[in-house]
C-alpha cells in the first residue's frame, strides 16, 4: 500500500512510518495540513494517518476531500484527547478507524490487514471492471499509474455534472480524444457527441459548422444549415485545438456557455441549447492569453475543472497494459486473438520514450499484428527506430546505493534521539527496546562497533 503519514510529531512519524515500511509500504509524511492535501492530491495514497489537530488546521477539515473521489483514501485518525462525540463524526465523514495516542503497534498492525483486504476487493472490482467491461477502446482509460487514476476519478465526477464545460490539456497522442467520449460516454446523454477540429477549418467555415446559418446567408447558403449546436442538443460538442479558435468566434462562444443561446449566421432569433463543451488543446492556454490570442473570459469560463493527460513516457507499467490491451483488441479484430506480445519485445516497448504518445503505441501494435506470423510477436517485428532508442541504457553497478542494515540502524536511532531532543527515555519508548538497550547501542554507536 502507498501510505501518507500527516501529523506535526516527529516521534509519530518515524514509529509509523519506520513500522509500515518494514512490512513493504511506500510512506510519505507531511507535518502539517497544507502539506499533507498536496501530496495527498500528487501521490494519491491508499491509507491516511490523520491527526486530529495540526497546527494549521484541524485535521477533520481534510477528511472530505481525503475520501472524496479526487483521492480515494482509508483514513484512520489519530488523537491525542478522546472525545466520543468527535469520534463518532469523524467516522460519520469517512474516516475508517480512531485511535488515540500513544499509538499501540498490534493494533495498528490489525488495521493494516483489514485495509489491504479491503484495497485488495477494491482493486480486484476496479481491474474487472477497467479491463473486462470496456469492449469500446474509443472510451477505455486504460491505466493504474496514479496520474490515470486521478483522470479516472475526475472522468467519474465530470460525468456526474453534466452542465460543467471541461478542459483537457496535454500532448498530441497522448488521449485527450478518449478522455472526452469517456466522460460523454458516462454521462448518459441523451443526444450525440459531435467534434469539430478548430485547427482544420478557416473562420468563416468554423462559424458556419458550429452555428449553422440561414438561407442567403452568404453566397453558397443555398439553404439553412443546423450547426453542430443544433445536432449535440442534449449531448456534447468535443473542440478539439481550441486554441486555434479565431478570437472573434470565441467571444460567440463564450456568450452561448454563458446564457445557452446562440443564433445561426444570418439568423436573426436566438436559439436555445442545452449542449455540454468540451474543449482540448496541447498549447499553454494561460500563457496564449498573456500574448492576448486566446480570452482571458472564455479560458477562466472553460478552465472549471481541468484534466491533465500525461504523456505516455511518464505512466510506467501502462505502456505494458496499453499494449497487451492493444494486442488483444486490434488482433481480435484481424481474427488473431491468440497472439501475444514476447517479454522481450515488451521490454523494448516500456523503455522507449514514445514521443506520438498512446497514438503511436496503437500504431506500432497494429503494425506488429500485420506482420506477425507467429503466436507470439518477437523484437525482430518492432521498426528500427524503437528498438535503437530503448538502447540507451545507464548500467548501475549492483553495489551502487546499497546501504548496509547496521548503518540502517544507526541512522534510524539517530533520527529518532534528535526527533526527542535527546530523551532518551522517550526515544526507547519509540524504538521499542528498553532504556538500558538504547543507551547500549549509542556507545557502540560511539565507539563506532554497532555492525
Amino acid at each position: 500500500m502507498k501510505t501518507l503519514i500527516i501529523d506535526d510529531e516527529p516521534g509519530i512519524r518515524l514509529a509509523l512510518g519506520y513500522f509500515m515500511r518494514g512490512r513493504g509500504y511506500d510512506v510519505h509524511e507531511a507535518s502539517t495540513g497544507v502539506a499533507g492535501l498536496a501530496l495527498a492530491k500528487a501521490e494519491l495514497p491508499d491509507m491516511v494517518f490523520l491527526d486530529s489537530k495540526l497546527p494549521d488546521m484541524e485535521g477533520d477539515a481534510l477528511l472530505e476531500t481525503l475520501t472524496s473521489p479526487e483521492v480515494g483514501a482509508i483514513v484512520v485518525i489519530l488523537t491525542g484527547y478522546v472525545e466520543l462525540d468527535k469520534a463518532v463524526k469523524a467516522m460519520k465523514s469517512g474516516a475508517e478507524y480512531y485511535f488515540s495516542k500513544p499509538l499501540d503497534l498490534e493494533h495498528i498492525e490489525v488495521v493494516l490487514e483489514r485495509c489491504e483486504e479491503k484495497l485488495k476487493l477494491r482493486n480486484e472490482i476496479g481491474r474487472f471492471r477497467k479491463f473486462s467491461e470496456i469492449d469500446d477502446d474509443a472510451v477505455a482509460i486504460i491505466g493504474e499509474s496514479p496520474p490515470i487514476i486521478k483522470i479516472q476519478r475526475l472522468i467519474s465526477l465530470l460525468a456526474q455534472n453534466p452542465a460543467t464545460p471541461v478542459l483537457i490539456l496535454g500532448e498530441s497522442g497522448c488521449g485527450k480524444e478518449m478522455v472526452a467520449k469517456a466522460i460523454h460516454a458516462r454521462s448518459g446523454c441523451k443526444g450525440p457527441m459531435v467534434e469539430i477540429n478548430c485547427a482544420t477549418l478557416s473562420e468563416h467555415l468554423l462559424e458556419s459548422e458550429l452555428f449553422g446559418h440561414e438561407k442567403g446567408a452568404f453566397t453558397d447558403a443555398k439553404k439553412a444549415k443546423p450547426g453542430l449546436l443544433e445536432l449535440a442538443d442534449g449531448g456534447t460538442v468535443f473542440l478539439d485545438e481550441i486554441a486555434e479558435m479565431p478570437l472573434s468566434i470565441q467571444a460567440k462562444l463564450l456568450k452561448v456557455l454563458d446564457s445557452k443561446t446562440f443564433r445561426r449566421v444570418g439568423g436573426i432569433s436566438d436559439l436555445k441549447t442545452s449542449t455540454r463543451f468540451m474543449a482540448a488543446t496541447n498549447k499553454d492556454l494561460s500563457r496564449l492569453v498573456g500574448e492576448g490570442v486566446f480570452r482571458d473570459d472564455l479560458f477562466y469560463r472553460i478552465n472549471v475543472l481541468p484534466i491533465h493527460v500525461p504523456p505516455l513516457r511518464s505512466r510506467g507499467n501502462d505502456i505494458i497494459l496499453l499494449a497487451d490491451y492493444f494486442t488483444r483488441k486490434l488482433g481480435a479484430d484481424m481474427g488473431k486473438a491468440a497472439t501475444k506480445i514476447s517479454p522481450e519485445t515488451m521490454s523494448i516497448l516500456q523503455r522507449y520514450q514514445w514521443p506520438g504518445n498512446v497514438r503511436e503505441l496503437k500504431n506500432v501494435i497494429e503494425r506488429m499484428l500485420i506482420l506477425a506470423s507467429l503466436k507470439e510477436i518477437p523484437p525482430e517485428y518492432l521498426p528500427t527506430e524503437i528498438r535503437q532508442g530503448a538502447a540507451v541504457q545507464v548500467n548501475i553497478p549492483l553495489s551502487a546505493g546499497l546501504i548496509p542494515l547496521w548503518r540502517m540502524e544507526e541512522d534510524y536511532i539517530a533520527r529518532v534521539i534528535e526527533a526527542t531532543g535527546h530523551n532518551h527515555s522517550r526515544a526507547a519508548a519509540i524504538l521499542g527496546i528498553s532504556r538500558s538497550t538504547l543507551l547500549a547501542k549509542l556507545k557502540k554507536m560511539k565507539e563506532g562497533v554497532l555492525k
